[in-house]
């Protein structure tokens, strides 16, 4: 890569990522055209739990076309489960802090570590490239690097910056929106056109918290404009303890426990005793096996719905329309019969497809854009009816053979 011109980068952006590009090019100034004999292929893959989750049958496939290769998985350590759960990388690195808050001097050391190995491919499967991804796409020694083209939330400097690291960049449709349609593109640009993707896949294991038939709420997630109501998430408790008997496992992490304190508080008495509150208590291996034993999961839209989803239990996730059909509803190339696909409670708004871009969502709905910046519920989330919810469960239950009393 030719060396940068500082002088020449747009001075908001230099100034909001200097010490990402300083970074990106104290490595990239290395590059050269040294050829490594190895076989091996790495691929960079540092996203949270849901996203990792989503992409585990196209992580599947590159194994596959890689499989007379070792191949290394580099992931967060929060998302490390997903890629344990897959069971075929040969080794998993990971990184133990969040992409966007960069520790630098766990990042030199990560760095360090990953520079006494070679490879001769590197897979950076991500729409939005985020700098971390790049910077480690450019220490890393290897002989070919292969992204997608599209830069998805990252800054257009960063994208256009970075793009010439990469030897191949693959192609996305313009016309779609899905994160699978994302996925499907980049697995077919390595292994051939014939892919066709299939719904996400976990591998889990007997579940030892609780003794009889059970249903997950996952109320909470990593962001809390997207938390519908607690009080809603209590009435479908409510209808389904008393419709079917079943035990209520609430899910979710110490800090989110007082969401689970509330649903308990507004539940009927005679739910009371059905509620199994295990907010805190769980590892990520355990909420893997836990949902892959449910009955059903009735969740926000957080990684809860795709573990339900890739341990093939029927659920209902709860999507507001800041991203709508990038991550739900499931848009699957390759749907089998007995895959249980997320059935979506959402209300349709003109503000729709905004993106959580603040100057979008201020111009279609400036109250939306308080609550977002308040840390307040979604508009959108808020529209999404307690009797919308009970209707997709009702489905459910049925298929699982529970009749109306």
């Amino acid at each position: 890569m030719r060396l940068i011109d500082f002088s020449k980068l747009d001075r908001k952006f230099y100034n909001d990522y200097k010490l990402q590009i300083e970074t990106f090019w104290k490595y990239a100034q290395k590059l050269d055209k040294t050829i490594y004999k190895s076989t091996d292929v790495v691929l960079l893959r540092l996203d949270l739990i849901g996203d990792c989750t989503m992409f585990t049958s196209s992580a599947k496939a590159l194994r596959e076309f890689y499989k007379d290769r070792k191949m290394t998985v580099v992931c967060l350590n929060i998302s490390k489960p997903i890629f344990e759960h897959l069971n075929c990388f040969d080794e998993i690195i990971t990184v133990d802090f969040k992409p966007h808050l960069i520790d630098y001097e766990k990042l030199d050391c990560i760095i360090k570590f990953l520079r006494q190995k070679e490879f001769d491919i590197l897979l950076q499967p991500q729409m939005s490239r985020m700098p971390l991804a790049d910077i480690l796409g450019t220490a890393i020694k290897c002989n070919k690097r292969i992204a997608i083209e599209g830069r998805g939330n990252s800054p257009a400097e960063w994208f256009k910056m970075t793009s010439p690291l990469y030897d191949t960049l693959i192609s996305y449709p313009r016309d779609k929106t899905s994160e699978f349609d994302f996925y499907a593109s980049f697995v077919r640009g390595v292994v051939g056109e014939d892919f066709k993707i299939t719904k996400p896949v976990l591998n889990f294991k007997k579940q030892n918290f609780v003794k009889d038939d059970y249903f997950v709420l996952f109320p909470a997630g990593s962001i809390k404009q997207k938390f519908w109501p607690p009080e809603r998430f209590a009435k479908v408790a409510d209808y389904i303890c008393k419709r079917t008997g079943l035990k209520c496992v609430i899910l979710g992490t110490e800090s989110e426990k007082w969401v689970s304190d509330l649903i308990f508080m507004n539940v009927r008495s005679y739910t009371e005793p059905y509620i199994i509150d295990l907010c805190g208590k769980t590892s990520i291996n355990d909420v893997i096996d836990i949902i892959g034993n449910a009955k059903l999961v009735v969740t926000n839209d957080t990684s809860g719905v795709h573990i339900a989803c890739a341990t093939n239990v029927p659920s209902v996730g709860i999507a507001g329309g800041w991203h709508f059909n990038r991550f739900l509803p499931y848009i699957i190339e390759d749907v089998k019969p007995t895959d249980k696909l997320p059935l979506v409670a959402y209300t349709k708004m003109d503000c729709y497809f905004c993106d959580w871009a603040w100057p979008t969502v201020g111009k279609r709905c400036p109250q939306c854009l308080e609550n977002l910046k308040n840390e307040d519920l979604s508009i959108c989330i808020q529209k999404v009816r307690t009797e919308q919810v009970i209707e997709l469960v009702d489905k459910i239950l049925i298929d699982l053979g529970y009749k109306y009393a």
